[in-house]
């Protein structure tokens, strides 16, 4: 079902397009009725191109064989006949379908019976034979141009001149009249003959032109050359590059090449012979360069194709362009081509002078001076980098904001005035230290042989107290600097109790409740950190 509707919208859409590109001003194309397609052929016509120009006789008013279709349904006899059967040929005024077309040409011509083209008659000239022709009776006119083609014999633009050539041995020129001779003629007007043994001779001065393989003043000696060509006065062969001998047929020898061997082949590689003809070599000899060898290395360069660069030759003279020896070295170089640097110790030209002591470097081969390692620098390199510089030659400024940098890699370091400060600091400050235990300590024991006696027999709470505000400030001051861990830590709880006589300063507190906890906290203090062994309160 799908394949019977296909076909019709193929058939559709093909016929669309096809009217699609009919000219809307062609002939016989109308408007469609149809909204979908907008031009079409006229009733009758038939598309051919982009015009309906087709006429259409179908049916019952289909043309006979010997009939065309002129107009729709409208039959008459194929261009060129007439009658009723027809067969009959058009008379020459008259041509296409029953004859019905007049000839325009007519009677100065006629037309093709199916096309109308006109055929002029040999007088006249034009598209519709409207001219007649100028040519005189030796000439005929082009039924185009009106332009007379001469017979042989005559000239000019009518052909009403005759020629003057000798008619055996010339043409005339149509349009000079001057005399063209053929082979084997000569003179003004070709009456002479060429004695040159068949060669052809100038047409002016009658010398012979000899073919090749001929010469003599008459062409009539044939040459000897095996190669080449010979030379139409002498003889003489003319051999081609590569050959030589009287009659070219000898091949060069090696070495030599071109025209009779004359040339000289260049410095190709191994002595090989070059090509005999061009000079050519497949190879040039170290210092030599070009397709024929002969143009040297040019200065500066040396060996196979002069691909090498001259060493150090002595102020930049050219070296050997095979070699590449120089004549003399710069000064620091030695060896044939001056590649060799001079032995450790000596400089100069020649490598002839001694080099000074250089205690952090080596000697220059040039000029002999001392060329310092990394952070050194002097006649002698044995100085160090100034304070502010490092690297080769101490030319490299440090970086550092503050003190100065290493004088080989440039990093940065202290300065001395604060080099000397954290010695002084890192010597004093343990020493002080030191001594302030060691006075604690001793205060410590003094307070603990005191004999119970000696003590005052006052007010003990108010010595009391003064022991533990001596304690606190040696705990909290100096818990730092003692060897064991700070006192200030553990701190003694302060306890306020009634009493029946006040203290006569700061916190209150009963004594038989603060012994015992000092007590306690001395016990877990270490041994050697007990500041009030010995104290009894």
């Amino acid at each position: 079902m799908g394949i019977r509707l296909l076909f019709p919208l193929l058939l559709l859409w093909t016929r669309g397009t096809q009217e699609s590109e009919l000219d809307p001003r062609g002939q016989h194309v109308c408007m469609a009725g149809s909204p979908s397609v907008e031009l079409q052929c006229c009733p009758g016509w038939r598309q051919k191109d982009r015009e309906c120009t087709i006429p259409i006789c179908e049916g019952l008013d289909a043309c006979r064989e010997d009939e065309v279709c002129v107009k729709p349904g409208l039959c008459r006899c194929k261009p060129g006949f007439f009658g009723a059967q027809c067969n009959s040929r058009c008379p020459g005024q008259y041509w296409g379908p029953d004859c019905r077309e007049s000839c325009s040409c007519h009677p100065h011509g006629q037309c093709e019976p199916a096309t109308g083209v006109c055929h002029c008659q040999p007088d006249r000239w034009g598209a519709r034979c409207e001219f007649a022709c100028a040519c005189a009776p030796h000439g005929r006119c082009n039924p185009e141009t009106g332009a007379c083609s001469c017979e042989p014999g005559w000239w000019s633009s009518t052909c009403r001149r005759p020629c003057q050539c000798n008619p055996a041995g010339a043409r005339c020129d149509p349009a000079t009249g001057s005399c063209l001779c053929e082979p084997g003629w000569w003179g003004r007007r070709c009456s002479f003959r060429c004695s040159c043994h068949g060669s052809p001779c100038a047409q002016e001065s009658g010398r012979c032109a000899c073919r090749p393989g001929w010469w003599g003043p008459e062409c009539r000696q044939p040459c000897q050359c095996v190669r080449g060509r010979c030379s139409a006065a002498s003889g003489q062969c003319a051999c081609p590059p590569g050959f030589r001998g009287p009659r070219c047929e000898l091949p060069c020898t090696p070495g030599r090449y071109g025209p009779q061997c004359r040339d000289s082949c260049g410095h190709c590689k191994q002595n090989e012979p070059c090509s005999a003809d061009t000079g050519s070599c497949e190879s040039c000899e170290p210092g030599w360069n070009g397709t024929q060898c002969h143009q040297p290395c040019p200065p500066g360069t040396f060996g196979d194709n002069c691909r090498q660069q001259c060493p150090h030759c002595r102020l930049g003279e050219a070296c050997q362009p095979d070699t590449g020896q120089c004549q003399r070295c710069d000064p620091g170089w030695l060896g044939p081509r001056c590649e060799d640097p001079c032995p450790i110790g000596t400089f100069g030209e020649g490598c002839g002078s001694t080099c000074l002591p250089c205690a952090q470097g080596a000697c220059d081969a040039v000029t002999g001076e001392c060329v310092c390692n990394a952070g050194y620098w002097g006649p002698s390199c044995n100085t160090s980098c100034p304070s502010g510089f490092h690297g080769n030659n101490c030319s490299v400024p440090c970086e550092c904001p503050e003190g100065t940098c290493h004088p080989v890699s440039g990093a940065c370091q202290l300065g001395s005035h604060s080099q000397d400060a954290a010695l002084i600091a890192g010597i004093l400050v343990p020493l002080l230290l030191l001594l302030l235990a060691i006075a604690c300590c001793a205060c410590c024991c003094w307070a603990a042989r005191l004999d119970p006696k000696d003590r005052p027999a006052g007010d003990g709470t108010a010595l009391s107290r003064m022991k533990l505000q001596v304690w606190g400030a040696l705990t909290s001051s100096l818990g730092s600097a003692l060897p064991c861990s700070s006192l200030s830590s553990h701190k003694l709880p302060w306890v306020t109790a009634s009493s029946s006589r006040p203290l006569p300063a700061g916190p209150r507190m009963t004594l038989s409740l603060l012994i015992p906890s000092l007590e306690k906290r001395m016990r877990v203090l270490p041994t050697a950190c007990h500041p009030m062994k010995g104290w009894s309160l």
